[in-house]
């Protein structure tokens, strides 16, 4: 059963789950992921040349599709549309959608009057370093599964080379035997956010911005949504569904929150409208990509009572990516239990909640402005 974080999310006293795969197949993996707990990570085996050429081939790719968010988000999405089975790299796309909003927010004018520069650049390192981190981890392994289709690959024996956890070698083994799209998707949430905490949360100073995530932002209303935009409406404004993110410091909250917009993006009436929207609107950071009566991303245009929300490109620069520690994550059997169970939902429309969010938060600097 969900927690009472999930309970909240849904406006509900219980929320109704259903298995990811059948009770007989998650005993089945539960017992191959035991197991893994007990074996060496050897990542010394011996290569041929060619497996070496595509080691390093992947290294090369990933980094370069890792420069910052805008090429993030194309590569998740180039790649699902090759791979429409790995359901799990269009969710990244547009969860990076909504991280390169998350980064522009701090450089628009809606921030202008809540933080100062120094704040601006801590919370922009800090959504960069966790969501390059988790490129990083996941890329590589999809490119792996991509060279497995076209010929066969010992996935087993390449992970360790990328510092992949341990938990993920029999999950892929799984997919390619038997294509279960939800399971990879379940697994990849729970790898990469138990990834991110052990490697980089924890052992960095990001784990205190986190911390402060979790009650300094929740007053720039609008800055913790996670929207999907789905259907146009008449006045020129996407329809909105989602939700709102709280506790980001907690591992727990964050995969059941990645499990939650994971059963709303593939609703088929969000899907069918999200895919639409990726088709004609191309992701650059702005919130002009899908609200242009509201938002502007030309900062010397006449606003016309325009909030300003700058490009990635035009708000930071490109960051050096340093490689987080290579420790692995999965080291008890309590945690495959979150492979059990996915939410039963319903679409909610975040249209007039997050316009709301927007007048409250213009006012909000006005009054700050004046003062």
């Amino acid at each position: 059963m969900f927690s009472q974080y999930v309970q909240k999310l849904l406006g509900k006293s219980f929320v109704k789950t259903k298995p990811i795969i059948d009770a007989e197949s998650y005993d089945t993996l539960k017992s191959h992921l035991q197991k893994e707990l007990f074996q060496p990570t050897d990542g010394s085996k011996a290569f041929f040349p060619e497996e070496t050429a595509l080691v390093k081939s992947i290294r090369s790719k990933t980094a370069a599709l890792n420069r910052n968010n805008i090429t993030r988000t194309q590569a998740y999405l180039a790649y699902y549309n090759r791979n429409p089975e790995v359901h799990w790299a269009f969710l990244a796309h547009m969860v990076s959608r909504n991280g390169g909003y998350h980064m522009t927010d701090l450089k628009s004018s809606s921030m202008t009057h809540l933080l100062d520069s120094a704040e601006r650049q801590k919370f922009f390192l800090f959504l960069e370093r966790a969501n390059s981190a988790i490129f990083a981890d996941a890329f590589p392994q999809l490119l792996l599964y991509e060279h497995s289709k076209q010929k066969e690959l010992p996935l087993r024996k390449y992970l360790p080379l990328f510092h992949i956890s341990r938990f993920m070698a029999p999950i892929w083994e799984s997919f390619i035997k038997e294509p279960q799209s939800s399971l990879l998707t379940t697994s990849l949430i729970i790898n990469e956010q138990r990834m991110l905490q052990e490697r980089v949360i924890k052992r960095t100073h990001h784990g205190e911005i986190l911390r402060r995530l979790d009650f300094q932002l929740q007053e720039f209303l609008g800055f913790t949504n996670v929207i999907f935009p789905y259907a146009n409406k008449k006045d020129g404004l996407h329809s909105l569904t989602g939700l709102t993110v709280e506790r980001f410091a907690d591992p727990k909250q964050r995969i059941e929150t990645g499990k939650f917009l994971y059963e709303l993006l593939f609703q088929p009436a969000v899907f069918r409208g999200v895919s639409q929207f990726i088709k004609e609107v191309t992701h650059t950071g702005s919130r002009k990509d899908y609200w242009q009566t509201i938002y502007t991303s030309d900062a010397s245009a006449s606003k016309d009572d325009k909030i300003y929300s700058p490009t990635l490109h035009d708000a930071w620069s490109d960051q050096i990516f340093f490689p987080p520690p290579s420790i692995d994550w999965f080291t008890k059997e309590s945690q495959v239990e979150d492979l059990q169970s996915s939410p039963i939902i319903k679409k909610v429309d975040l249209t007039n909640k997050v316009l709301e969010n927007v007048k409250h938060l213009k006012t909000i600097n006005e009054l700050k402005a004046f003062f």
